[in-house]
């Protein structure tokens, strides 16, 4: 049976499935998860160890250096980066790309982390794994209206109580809540003449809050519970609590102390919100099943209720994803509206209202058949996956073109409907199902590639490959049926200007045989001479009216003077008329609202502002103008004004380590490597992580003096520690929740330097002062200690100038490190865009041969002839040729982008090429000589070829001339390419044809031979 005949028998079956499909399509994209970007695996992590009142040399030797060597025994741990501060450990981790079962590392992560805690001193509190750091929130609202920040915290832990109910809320993650405390603040006077110390309350504290249960009393049917009430119940009670003192007198504590709640001191951390004290909330939402757009309006709903109830505090949004989620999938479904307008309207200039009308209905029923397949496969609507789409919109149609046009020609040459339709199914089934598997072989490696900028643009490969596949099953399935009803004889139409292309390049084979090939590499030394003024950008900024401003004081300075520093630095950018709203965070980062964020740890010095702006154009002005104006007034900050970024997330687009194991030597190299990054050209805001450190006073005790006055080097560091910081006295319950008690001096962190010497010691209700026994010295120590993968390294950090490319810039950087050698031993290694550049190449690399197998399997399972894969395989080099310079004429950087486009036009090329081999074999077959097979193939593909080339040119126009900066570079790099490639096309395979598959010339050699042998 005839394979139309099966397709007529089940017609109904075949319209009902198409009708199915497109109604599941329609249903899922109605229904099916929307963001902006694809979500990542938890492949980041970071872990925290706090080690109270040690230094960053003591946390490195007895808390950095035990988890590095347990973590190092982790194998799917691809980076260690580590910072040894007083009192803490932060460890940065990084899974390798390949590893997408990221539980299982993390469990091995926690068992490493068991095991160096066995290691660990006393003393060690909090050990903590974040290994869920890739979530980023859908919203940020901050919480105002008050100067109190408790008041605001407490306001904050309600609202979020309130909003986990809503839909699609997964987690609501607190920002700048202070920690709170019951302070007992108590005057060294007062001690003095009591005759007390601090740690005799604590003592007191401790003894009346034991929490101690009194059992249970069988009462024969039921039990009662005896509530013994030990511990203190009320701030009233703590203030009554009696203090005996040396004299046998008792008096309450608050006749002698301050007691209130308080903030923690010195505060770590604290969020601004428009110059305002804020607490912002992080709504996450579920992971790969949130419509964000749906969420924001059931969000902004749920607020108008609850706003009246915090009144008069106010509820604002800091960041609101749905509203860039809707501007974005908006804008490109726009783009995919108006390409599939082009390419129809194209469609029926070129054959006609009747077959446009068939080729068109292709472009719905396609798109919807391949996004009904990828909701089904849990995909995620995003812009990566809508771009594969627009993509796939001109190369789709090309299978649909193929086989009316053949249906048409039979019907012009007077064939009979069925027998039209019969002919074009068999003839075309196979060289269509061939062309379609070289094209998805093409992207192949995108697919398969593993690694943070796979995960980011698989979505692509995913879309065009089931477009591909369902474009191949409607044109071979449902279209020759659909024809079979609809299509009726007609006169022959061309592509407007195909026949003087097939006229022109006909007459250039029959007068300059061998000059097109020679052209080929003429065009090809030019392309790669304009490679130099080519600009290498690995991923775009983002278009967004949104930029960052990261402000880092030297390292010790304190949260209070940050405070004061990014305050005046808020009030310049509120001060302008294109900046809407300014959300400040000092002492951390803030949240990791944008993918691809680099989370800084927290610190005193450190503090970062997100300015939304009047519009995307704004930003340049604003951050030009703190560039050349705002940063002369903070010359202790470094500033870096920055737009948010595409791909994968880095901490700076030049990052460059230097490693040794003598601080001295990486000293000397980390200042070397500096000033020759500073003498780049191309680099701003060159700055490295190597600290000067901080001012540190040691107490040198003399033991044999405190010994004989009874005392040890505990009681001293006790009475210090008492004085500035405080002790704690256990945890008393404020509003049901755990509030440690601290008992310290009035004066805490600001006591005067001079007033230590004269601290007093009590024993045995003697007063002794400090002096008497212990020397007072100052000197500098590390503030902070890195090591990348468990060496000590010092990180080098640099933005890049407007023009400049980061390549570039390293090869700048390696010549003058050739004129000033680093001292022996130390190793270099780069991160940022170099890194990510190079690992996104080598995924692709490592999964291309499986790309060219498929694609040669396809090729040869079509024509079984090493000659003319040879010659296909020659024409793959044609889809690099345009794409230089269509990407240095229309300024386009080259980057990860463009390499896509790149891809997509092997595809193309390699489908051109078969369809003109597939005309001269069966003409050759036909005993016609191979230029007359050469004249057939060009006249009846060359307008094929052309529409292909101009639905597809103009599938992508819109993408090209947008606003965006993620999709101009790819979609330029696409029509230059193609361009090109489709004229180089009509050149090459038709001479590479005369010379490899006339048969005359083989024919008379063997006639020779064999003459010569008979002789």
């Amino acid at each position: 049976m005839n394979v139309f005949d099966t397709l007529i028998r089940y017609q109904r079956f075949i319209f009902a499935l198409t009708l199915v499909s497109v109604f599941v399509g329609l249903a899922a994209y109605g229904t099916m998860a929307r963001q902006e970007d694809p979500s990542f695996p938890y492949r980041a992590g970071s872990l925290q160890v706090v080690y109270p009142g040690a230094t960053a040399q003591q946390i490195e030797k007895l808390i950095t250096e035990p988890l590095e060597e347990e973590l190092a025994q982790v194998e799917e741990l691809a980076k260690v980066k580590s910072i040894s501060r007083d009192n803490i450990s932060v460890i940065t981790v990084i899974l390798a790309d390949h590893i997408y079962d990221t539980d299982t590392a993390w469990d091995r992560v926690r068992r490493a982390m068991e095991r160096a805690e066995k290691t660990f001193p006393e003393g060690v509190t909090d050990i903590t794994l974040e290994d869920r750091r890739m979530d980023i929130p859908t919203v940020v609202l901050s919480v105002t209206g008050s100067d109190d920040l408790i008041l605001l915290a407490d306001a904050a832990d309600a609202l979020k109580q309130r909003l986990l109910t809503a839909p699609y809320v997964s987690r609501i993650e607190i920002n700048g809540s202070p920690e709170k405390e019951l302070l007992i603040e108590i005057e060294n006077t007062t001690l003095n003449q009591l005759g007390i110390n601090r740690q005799y309350v604590v003592s007191i504290l401790k003894q009346r809050n034991a929490l101690i249960p009194g059992g249970l009393i069988n009462l024969g049917q039921r039990f009662i519970r005896i509530n013994t009430a030990s511990d203190l119940q009320s701030i009233e009670e703590i203030a009554q609590l009696p203090i005996l003192l040396p004299n046998g007198q008792r008096i309450p504590l608050q006749a002698i102390a301050d007691i209130s709640i308080q903030p923690t001191q010195p505060l770590t951390a604290q969020v601004f919100h428009d110059g305002k004290p804020a607490i912002s909330l992080g709504i996450i939402t579920e992971r790969g099943q949130t419509d964000t757009v749906e969420f924001g309006k059931i969000l902004r709903n749920k607020l108008a209720l609850l706003r009246s109830d915090f009144k008069p505090l106010q509820i604002e949004e800091t960041f609101f994803q749905p509203d860039f989620v809707e501007e974005r999938l908006h804008g490109l479904q726009e783009s995919l509206l108006i390409s599939a307008a082009l390419i129809a309207l194209v469609v029926f200039l070129a054959l006609g209202w009747r077959t446009g009308i068939l080729v068109a209905l292709v472009l719905p029923i396609v798109a919807l058949m391949a996004l009904a397949a990828y909701n089904l496969g849990g995909g995620i609507l995003h812009q990566i996956a809508v771009i594969g789409i627009v993509i796939s919109l001109g190369i789709l149609v090309d299978n649909a073109i193929v086989i009316v046009e053949s249906i048409e020609s039979h019907l012009r040459n007077g064939v009979k409907r069925s027998l039209a339709v019969r002919m074009a199914v068999k003839q075309l089934a196979m060289p269509l199902f061939s062309s379609t598997g070289t094209t998805i072989a093409a992207f192949i490696p995108l697919l398969l590639s593993k690694g943070p900028t796979a995960d980011f643009t698989r979505g692509i490969p995913v879309m065009i490959i089931l477009a591909l596949i369902a474009s191949y099953l409607v044109s071979v399935v449902l279209l020759p049926l659909v024809a079979f009803y609809w299509l009726k004889p007609s006169r022959q139409r061309a592509v407007p200007g195909s026949q003087w292309v097939a006229k022109h390049v006909l007459n250039l084979h029959q007068r300059f045989r061998w000059l097109p090939l020679a052209s080929i590499v003429g065009l090809l030394v030019i392309s790669l001479s304009l490679i130099p003024q080519l600009k290498v950008e690995f991923f775009p900024s983002v278009d967004r009216n949104q930029f960052l401003i990261d402000m880092e004081l030297p390292v010790g300075t304190p949260v209070s003077h940050t405070l004061k520093v990014s305050k005046q630095l808020e009030q310049q950018l509120r001060a302008r008329n294109d900046v809407v709203s300014v959300m400040r965070s000092t002492g951390m980062s803030g949240f990791r609202f944008f993918y691809n964020l680099s989370a800084t740890p927290s610190a005193s010095n450190r503090a970062r502002l997100m300015v939304n702006t009047t519009s995307p154009s704004a930003n340049k002005k604003i951050i030009d103008w703190i560039e050349t104006t705002v940063k002369i007034e903070f010359p202790e900050a470094v500033l870096v004004a920055k737009n948010l970024g595409q791909g994968p997330p880095v901490a700076a687009p030049i990052e460059i380590r230097l490693q040794h194991h003598d601080p001295k030597v990486l000293f000397e190299a980390s200042q070397t490597a500096l000033a020759a990054l500073h003498r780049v050209k191309g680099t701003r805001e060159v700055r490295s992580n190597l600290d000067a450190g901080v001012p540190e006073m040691m107490l040198d005790i003399e033991d044999y003096t405190a010994e004989e006055l009874g005392l040890h080097r505990a009681q001293l560091a006790s009475e210090i520690f008492s004085q500035t910081r405080g002790l704690e006295s256990g945890e008393f319950r404020y509003s049901n929740n755990p509030v440690t008690m601290r008992v310290r001096s009035m004066q805490g962190d600001r006591t005067p330097l001079s007033d230590v010497p004269s601290l007093y010691i009590y024993q045995n209700q003697q007063a002794i002062p400090l002096a008497s026994m212990a020397a007072i010295k100052t000197r500098w120590a590390a503030a902070e200690i890195h090591h990348f993968n468990n060496v000590p390294t010092v990180t080098l950090l640099s933005e890049l100038q407007p023009d400049a490319a980061f390549n570039q810039v390293m090869e700048r950087f390696y010549d003058e490190i050739k004129q000033n050698p680093l001292p022996s031993g130390v190793i270099i290694s780069v991160g940022g865009d170099s890194e990510g550049a190079g690992n996104a190449n080598k995924a692709i690399l490592q999964t291309a041969p499986l790309g060219i197998l498929v694609l040669l399997f396809f090729m040869m399972l079509q024509f079984n002839s090493f000659r003319r894969l040879g010659i296909i395989i020659t024409t793959i080099p044609l889809a690099a040729i345009g794409i230089v310079p269509g990407l240095v004429i229309s300024g386009q950087p080259f980057g990860f982008q463009p390499l896509l486009g790149v891809i997509a036009l092997i595809g193309i090329v390699v489908n051109n090429a078969i369809v003109l081999i597939d005309v001269i074999d069966a003409e050759l077959k036909s005993e016609n000589t191979i230029e007359d097979a050469i004249s057939k193939a060009i006249q009846q593909r060359t307008a094929p070829i052309l529409l292909t080339t101009i639905t597809t040119i103009l599938g992508l126009l819109p993408l090209a001339l947008s606003e965006s900066t993620l999709w101009p570079p790819m979609a330029w790099a696409i029509i230059s390419g193609l361009a090109m490639s489709t004229v180089l096309t009509l050149i090459v395979i038709p001479s590479l044809c005369r010379l490899l598959l006339d048969t005359i010339p083989y024919m008379k050699w063997a006639q020779k031979l064999n003459h010569s042998t008979n002789i």
